[in-house]
This record gives structure tokens, C-alpha cells and sequence, in this order.
């Protein structure tokens, strides 16, 4: 049985198979790709900020509960 093209022709048989969905989705348009990239890095400044945040309220709750003066 010869393979068929979704239109019902058969095609040649060095002709590989066509998925369909492989070039189908147009690529992501440059100034969105900015946004996103800036979005991104945006995120990690700001997780940064909040991780160095934690860490240092983690330090003054640690000096307190040792019950130190000079925290």
C-alpha cells in the first residue's frame, strides 16, 4: 500500500513523511522576544533581592534568639 499525503496522493517514496507540525507555528516576533527576555531577568533580580532579604532577617532572628546585644 503507498503511503498518502493528508490530500490522498501518494508521494514519492525518497519524499520523507510531513507532520504537519513542525514549521507551522510563525517564530516569536523580536520585540516580544525583548519583553520577555527583560520579564525574565526583571524575575531574577528579584528573587535575588527577596533570597538576600531572607537570609539576612535568618541571621538577625538567629542573633536575637541567642539572646546577643550586638546584632
Amino acid at each position: 500500500m503507498p503511503d498518502e499525503h493528508q490530500s490522498g496522493r501518494s508521494r514519492p517514496s525518497g519524499e520523507p513523511l510531513k507532520r504537519g507540525d513542525d514549521n507551522d507555528s510563525p517564530p516569536i516576533p523580536d520585540g516580544m522576544l525583548a519583553i520577555i527576555m527583560a520579564i525574565l531577568a526583571v524575575v531574577l533580580v528579584l528573587g535575588y533581592l527577596f533570597v538576600n532579604k531572607m537570609a539576612d532577617i535568618s541571621h538577625q532572628e538567629d542573633c536575637v534568639l541567642a539572646h546577643r546585644r550586638n546584632c
